[in-house]
This record gives C-alpha cells, sequence and structure tokens, in this order.
C-alpha cells in the first residue's frame, strides 16, 4: 500500500480501488478479492470494477493469476505490478519514484483518470439515446451517476433492456407520451425493477385501489394550490398508468368546474 500511495497513476475511485487490490495482497502481491468486495472498499459499481481492472492489466499495474470460474464464489487472483515489474515490498521510503511513473504518465489512460474518476459518460448517452422521453438531462444523469455508484448497481445491458420494455408502451401508442416518467424518477425510483403488465382491454369495473385514490387526491391538492398538469404528471409518474389516467382526468374535470 506504501507503493501505491506513492506511486499509483490514478486518483478518484481508480486510485481507492489500487488501495483496496493493495490491502488484500499478500507478501508476493496476490490478492484474490471479489468484484463486490472491492466496489464496497472502492466506494463504486461492480460494474466499474471490472471495466478499472481491464484498464489496469492494459496499464501494467496488475497480471490475472487465475481467472474467475463460473460458479458463485470463484473469483479471480491478481497479481500486483508496478509499471511492468512486480512489487518490491522491501522498497524504502523517499526512493525515487519518476522511473516508475514517467512511462504511464505519457498515456491517455493516465490523463483520463486524472481528470475523470468514473468513465459512464458514454454508458449514459447510450440510455438516453433509447428513453422514449427526453427531458431534465442533466437531472437524469445525477440520477443515473447514483445509480451506477451502488454496490448492487444494474448493468448498463440491464437498463437499456427495461427502458425498451418500459418505452414500448409509449413508442408503440398504447400510452400517451405525457404519460412517460422523466429518466431521472425512473431511475431513481428503480423503475428498471418493474414488471410490465399488459395494456388493459377492457373497462375496469373492480373498485378504486389505493393508488389510484392518491393519486386523485394529489390532483384535488394540484387544482386547489393552483399547481400545473405537467407537475402533476411528474408527480404521478411513478404510478400505474391507470392511477396516472385517473389523476389526469380529475384534475381536468376539476380545472374545468365539472365537479
Amino acid at each position: 500500500m506504501t507503493w501505491v500511495w506513492a506511486n499509483s497513476p490514478y486518483s478518484g475511485e481508480r486510485l481507492l480501488l489500487h488501495l483496496a487490490l493493495a490491502d488484500f495482497a499478500n507478501d508476493e502481491g496476490i490478492c484474490f478479492p471479489s468484484h463486490g468486495t472491492l466496489a464496497k472498499k472502492a466506494r463504486c459499481s461492480t460494474g466499474w470494477v471490472s471495466k478499472s481492472i481491464r484498464q489496469m492489466i492494459a496499464d501494467g499495474l496488475i497480471e490475472i493469476v487465475e481467472q474467475a470460474g463460473n460458479g458463485r464464489g470463484k473469483v479471480g487472483r491478481y497479481r500486483l505490478l508496478k509499471g511492468g515489474t512486480e512489487f518490491d515490498l522491501s522498497e524504502q521510503k523517499g526512493s525515487s519514484r519518476n522511473s516508475n511513473r514517467s512511462n504511464l504518465e505519457q498515456s491517455d489512460t493516465y490523463l483520463l483518470n486524472r481528470q475523470e474518476p468514473s468513465d459512464t459518460s458514454e454508458d449514459f448517452e447510450r440510455l438516453w439515446k433509447c428513453y422514449p422521453r427526453k427531458t431534465a438531462k442533466g437531472a437524469a444523469r445525477r440520477a443515473f451517476d447514483r445509480v451506477m455508484r451502488r454496490t448492487d448497481a444494474p448493468s448498463i445491458d440491464d437498463l437499456i433492456a427495461a427502458v425498451g420494455r418500459y418505452g414500448e408502451q409509449f413508442t408503440s401508442g398504447k400510452s400517451e407520451q405525457r404519460f412517460c416518467a422523466y429518466l431521472a424518477t425512473w431511475l431513481n425510483s428503480e423503475r428498471w425493477l418493474d414488471e410490465i403488465l399488459p395494456a388493459p382491454t377492457q373497462q375496469i369495473t373492480e373498485p378504486k385501489s389505493g393508488e389510484i385514490r392518491t393519486a386523485e387526491s394529489l390532483a384535488s391538492a394540484f387544482v386547489h394550490t393552483g399547481r400545473s398538469e405537467e407537475e402533476l404528471l411528474e408527480s404521478v409518474s411513478p404510478y400505474s398508468a391507470a392511477a396516472q389516467r385517473a389523476a389526469l382526468d380529475l384534475f381536468r374535470e376539476l380545472k374545468a368546474g365539472k365537479r
């Protein structure tokens, strides 16, 4: 760890990951923590751990001794290196580090890591491109970053697949575009875990659910406080399509004086 503190070319999350690997290493520089354990120590997602390890291998700072197996608990084994050579654990404090860093400091990877600890921009743009409602991009990006820093963060492919399922109702015309939640709301509500229900094919005759009653109460409150239809739609966006429709219908009726 002393060597990593003095010589690692990284910053931010990747430096924490480098330190975490060093913390687990034995006298030969060998360690075998799981990606989940490393993610908790580095305060990042397991996906980011995988990307960072691949980059650290490319930078000559770790090598794979044994690949991870397919079964549960089959973690990989790594050896920590310093710029292409194994750790000299007897290296004294105060020794020169310039020769160890010179090659790394010339690389684009080093410069990138100094300025951008998380390479989530490309993944976010992929998700934004396929999301059916492109509103409030800044809030969406912040929500995406929060989600992807979690230790149980979904993969970008899982998010895109979930967005595809969610967005089908809007792209097919089954639901109106204004009922589509903002991406930030969708992410904060963990909507990728939703089970997509089939669209109703007949008039609902059952008693109103608690969710619908709550949505209608919101609609009534929004009318009495002079708030807009757009604000109502955003507030009820985490609710079911039926609850959203009920809230909007009541809002419009109250606005028109029909109730």
